[in-house]
């Protein structure tokens, strides 16, 4: 059965008959989902013993009964606690827990029940009669007595946050809806954020607990469109720290958790271009910042500065180095940098009067992500994670004067169906330089079986955008692509962040189209490297990352076998234009303003995806999206697709939307192996490897 389709002329200039799909009744566009999805399991159908298999492959892999590395705490009655998550077979939801903490070397036996344990949340309850359900927060009171916990059961992370008595396991009469992100103030009080009408975290609120919810007062304002609230609690427990931020400016305020309803006072004012983060340590601040190198640095000022000027470097940049974070504590300063296209990590002691000394950097390999597990203020040791694409995740500790670190855990990954252990030793990983058309050298992370024959079919993945990196990380369902012979590569693409500012900046705004071109030459790459093989390499990306694949199917149709489009924004053009759209305002900052500025119009009509497509056949195209996400509607790729269609009698252009996610998809680990069992079984159909 063929899904609805209708008659398109392919111009950009020319009116657009799929808008109806935004005016249309709820009935209609249910419709329409219905048969689209029918349409597409029809044309999988022969697919299904595939998905089964791959599904069985990720479930028996997957250790399902399982416990959390504990985190040590201590709430302000003196009182220490381990505060852990569980995972059990047949639940697509974790509980979660806390048990006394003797000290803080005596980490509980994980292989059974906890001595005192008591159940903080058992979110597999919670979802119960939900067809999505999302966890936000969930964090104790400092006193430990209460816990804060908000959840989302549509996708369009609004979240409800409820708060419960910890010794009895009641909920409180409380509850405030639609809400971004909460966080305590002190016992008696919490901060939320609530959107506005463009789906912007625009005002703080404070409640006091059991007063009505329309009591609230509305603490911080955002009046600028184009900013975002943002709200946590400081390490070093004293204060709320309250952010405001476009794509390129910020400003924060503090307000100490002693003195909760007091107004929180500004660190320094907005400037434009200019970003900066502030971490509360002790009896100072530090601030991360861009304010004198592109790539940031560390300085260190009063608790209340007077101005900028008070701003003291304290670690000076270095070039090459992007600095992303600094995590205080009482006697050191953890550092995230990023080096080489790589996460590192660096130990900066702090001397007698606290200032920050030159540190160390954590040890770790050439393609080994380490990440900062947040610290306790007052610990006496760092623990973080580190992972590659073929090794596990492990949680490491170490004194802070250590250089050997304690291997807390190892993510488990049990034996495959036929038995086999898993052995990191039976995979590679290595990173590869591409060379664009302007002659800039893209990096290129490219994973596979030991046994691999070169040419191999091929699957390439990128996002490029928002300064955002994709980090060597582990996968389990990955190894069944792997074990088919498959080739994983990733295109470190121009507009990501993996070698600092300047690589965001050459592919943002009107430099946006590198970003495409860099994927189509990483491609190309591949292909002239006799590592992928010719007519076997697929495409595959999600958000703004859909939007890279299918710039780049445009302007080389010929170069994939297979492009899989993920919640992706292929209509930035519309998109842009239309101001009442959630996120459209504060998006401008990213892709550029075509109602203000005819050459960024120029530009976004250039390479968006739904207006480019020729009249020609297209590989085969499948675009996965959601109901109710919020970032990327789905009535773009419902669109595109159509538009696809239309473009060649022959083309194959599959639309699956899940009616009960968000952005991220389905809830639930095992709805999430499913959609990736259905994704990968379509991937591999047209690589040849079924």
């Amino acid at each position: 059965m063929l899904a609805p389709r209708l008659p398109r002329r392919l111009s950009s200039f020319e009116p657009d008959p799929y808008l109806w799909v935004r005016a249309a009744c709820e009935a209609e566009l249910d419709d329409h989902i219905a048969a689209e999805n029918r349409y597409t399991e029809a044309l999988t159908a022969h697919l299904e013993p595939l998905r089964h298999q791959i599904l069985a492959e990720i479930s028996a892999r997957t250790l399902q009964t399982d416990m959390s590395v504990p985190d040590y705490d201590i709430d302000t009655q003196g009182r220490a606690w381990w505060y852990y998550s569980r995972t059990t077979e047949g639940n697509s939801y974790p509980s979660y827990w806390r048990a006394p903490a003797p000290n803080p070397d005596q980490l509980p036996d994980l292989s059974g029940p906890v001595p005192g344990e008591m159940l903080l949340l058992d979110a597999e309850a919670a979802a119960s009669g939900h067809d999505f359900f999302a966890l936000g927060d969930l964090a104790p009171s400092p006193n430990g007595n209460l816990l804060l916990w908000s959840f989302d059961t549509t996708g369009d992370e609004r979240y409800t946050i409820r708060l419960r008595e910890l010794t009895s396991g009641a909920d409180l009469p409380d509850q405030i809806l639609a809400v971004a992100e909460a966080s305590w103030i002190d016992d008696q009080h919490l901060a939320y954020t609530v959107w506005d009408e463009t789906w912007r975290p625009y005002q703080m609120r404070r409640h006091r607990l059991g007063d009505a919810v329309e009591q609230d007062s509305v603490v911080v304002e955002e009046t600028d469109p184009r900013f975002w609230l943002h709200i946590d609690r400081s390490a070093d427990e004293a204060w709320l720290v309250v952010s405001s931020a476009s794509r390129t400016t910020s400003e924060v305020r503090l307000l100490s958790v002693n003195q909760p309803t007091d107004t929180p006072w500004l660190v320094t004012p907005r400037q434009p271009g200019l970003e900066y983060d502030i971490e509360p340590a002790g009896d100072r601040l530090l601030v991360v910042h861009n304010g004198t190198h592109a790539d940031f640095e560390i300085a260190e000022a009063p608790l209340r500065p007077g101005s900028r000027q008070d701003w003291r470097p304290v670690l000076p940049p270095v070039p090459g180095t992007r600095v992303l974070m600094a995590e205080a504590c009482a006697s050191h300063v953890v550092v995230t940098r990023r080096r080489d296209g790589v996460l590192r990590l660096m130990l900066c002691p702090r001397g007698p009067d606290g200032a920050v000394l030159a540190g160390t950097e954590v040890t770790s390999g050439p393609l080994t992500t380490p990440t900062s597990i947040g610290q306790r203020y007052h610990s006496d040791r760092f623990r973080y994670q580190r992972e590659s694409f073929i090794h596990p995740a492990q949680v490491v500790e170490q004194g802070w004067s250590e250089q050997v670190p304690r291997i807390l855990k190892t993510r488990p990954v049990r034996p495959d169906l036929s038995g086999k252990p898993f052995d990191p030793d039976c995979y590679r990983e290595q990173r590869l330089w591409a060379p664009a058309p302007d002659g800039t050298q893209i990096p290129v992370s490219v994973i596979y079986a030991a046994a691999t024959e070169f040419p191999a079919p091929c699957l390439l993945s990128g996002y490029g955008a928002y300064e955002a990196s994709i980090d060597p990380a582990f996968s389990i369902p990955r190894l069944s692509l792997l074990d088919r012979g498959v080739v994983i590569a990733y295109a470190h693409v121009r507009g990501g962040g993996e070698l600092g500012r300047s690589w965001y900046e050459a592919g943002r705004l009107n430099a946006k189209p590198t970003t495409f071109g860099d994927f189509v030459a990483c491609g190309r790459f591949l292909l002239d490297s006799g590592i992928a093989a010719a007519g076997r390499l697929a495409a595959q990306g999600f958000s703004a990352g859909g939007l890279t694949v299918a710039a780049a199917l445009n302007l080389d149709p010929d170069l994939f076998a297979a492009v899989h489009c993920g919640v992706g924004f292929v209509d930035p053009l519309r998109s842009m234009l239309d101001p009442d759209l959630p996120l459209t305002i504060t998006e401008r900052d990213e892709w550029g303003d075509p109602l203000a500025d005819p050459e960024a119009y120029h530009v976004i009509a250039g390479y968006s995806p739904y207006d480019n497509i020729r009249h020609r056949r297209y590989p085969p195209v499948l675009a996965t999206a959601s109901r109710h996400d919020q970032r990327v509607s789905y009535t773009e790729p419902l669109r595109w697709v159509a538009a696809l269609r239309d473009a060649h009698p022959d083309n194959e252009a599959l639309l699956q939307i899940e009616v009960s996610g968000g952005h991220a998809g389905a809830s639930g680990r095992y709805a999430a192996w499913r959609d990736e069992a259905f994704e990968m079984a379509w991937l591999l159909s047209h690589l040849g490897c079924v």
